[in-house]
């Protein structure tokens, strides 16, 4: 037997205590929910981009097109 079991439990206060519990859980719930939410729009966003791009071999961009598609500037010590 433990400590708890020597004491007489109110079945109120028991109530009460696992209300606030399941509150509180779901809370959390409703965080990791919006968070897999935000996980999963950034997850489609980078598959489109990603089926955008040119397949292996189909066309190797030139610097100046390469630059403007992406908004990066290439290095000059890139070797084409």
């Amino acid at each position: 037997m433990t400590r708890d079991a020597d004491r007489p439990t109110d079945p109120a206060a028991v109530t009460v205590s696992l209300a606030a519990e399941a509150a509180v859980l779901e809370g959390r719930l409703g965080v990791i929910l919006e968070a897999i939410d935000e996980v999963d729009a950034r997850i489609r966003a980078v598959s489109e981009k990603i089926s955008r791009l040119p397949a292996a071999g189909d066309h190797v961009a030139s610097p100046v097109n390469e630059a403007h598609a992406t908004g990066l500037t290439p290095s000059p010590t890139r070797r084409l």
